[in-house]
């Protein structure tokens, strides 16, 4: 079972890259005469795209500077990797140790914590693990291991996945190879709909259950946990230097989203529609 997840795991990250590869391709990130062409960026994240904040934010990015933000949706872990590969202009994440190696290595020129939402558990209302009103995620997992309950982890090396590996680890717990336990190997909305079909209990991002709550009837929220902070990384040249045709407009992007400007669309994002907002600014608290 760990050497299937740990395949599924590369399987995934492939996919990821192989398809950044030819997405980049057809932009022309490899053409000697792009820089004289589009003004385009990419960027690599998860939730802020699935969930519409990368959008508004490449909106305000083009109004202001003309800049083309093109996306790749995907985990944090391969999007790092697509950094590495010098695929993407800007990375997304949130999981602070693999983001620390990837600045480590020397592929990030700059870095900041840019926002954060709350991780936090969802479940069937009978609630076998008795964990509803937890703030303490690890004791939240332990229950759930104890009662064998029914639970669904992502299994995509995304941010949510690797702090759930790490609950795990930290607990001294393998739920892995147990039948109560299943992986999806999908992105987030995707593996929230498959736990409710499946009644199983499951570890995401407050924002994407704050969007996509109304989808499924079988789930509440039960578990509200720590912050789940973002961070962002500005893609260095030093290592990747076919990304230097275009990295003034990833700078200006980079500037722009930490900025007051920046940081109001993310702090503002959501309240219309949801009442609520999705995500936190971290570098300006109270953005004017």
């Amino acid at each position: 079972m760990k050497k299937l997840d740990h395949v599924m795991r590369n399987r995934f990250c492939f996919l990821t890259i192989a398809s950044a590869f030819l997405f980049v391709a057809v932009l022309g990130f490899f053409s000697p005469v792009f820089s004289q062409g589009p003004k385009q960026i990419v960027v690599a994240t998860g939730s802020p795209f699935e969930l519409g904040l990368v959008d508004e934010l490449a909106k305000a990015v083009q109004k202001k500077y003309g800049i083309v933000v093109r996306c790749i949706k995907t985990p944090t872990g391969p999007g790092l990797d697509l950094g590495r590969h010098g695929l993407t202009h800007i990375t997304m994440g949130h999981a602070r140790a693999a983001t620390a190696k990837f600045v480590e290595e020397g592929y990030a020129a700059r870095r900041v914590d840019l926002m954060h939402n709350y991780t936090v558990i969802v479940g069937p209302a009978s609630d076998p693990g008795k964990i509803e009103g937890l703030t303490d995620i690890k004791e939240a997992q332990r229950r759930i291991y104890d009662a064998k309950a029914p639970y669904l982890s992502r299994g995509d090396g995304g941010g949510m996945h690797i702090l759930e590996i790490k609950t795990w680890k930290d607990l001294n717990l393998e739920p892995k190879g147990q039948s109560w336990y299943q992986v999806s190997s999908k992105f987030m909305l995707d593996s929230l709909l498959d736990s409710d079909r499946n009644g199983q209990y499951h570890m995401l991002d407050s924002s994407t259950w704050a969007l996509h709550k109304s989808k499924v009837k079988g789930l509440k929220l039960l578990v509200k946990g720590p912050p789940n902070e973002y961070e962002m990384c500005l893609v260095s040249t030093a290592k990747n230097p076919n990304l230097k045709y275009n990295q003034d407009l990833a700078e200006k992007f980079y500037e722009f989203v930490i900025s007051n400007e920046g940081q109001k669309i993310i702090a503002e994002f959501g309240k219309k529609q949801y009442g609520e907002s999705l995500y936190h600014p971290a570098v300006i608290k109270n953005p004017k």
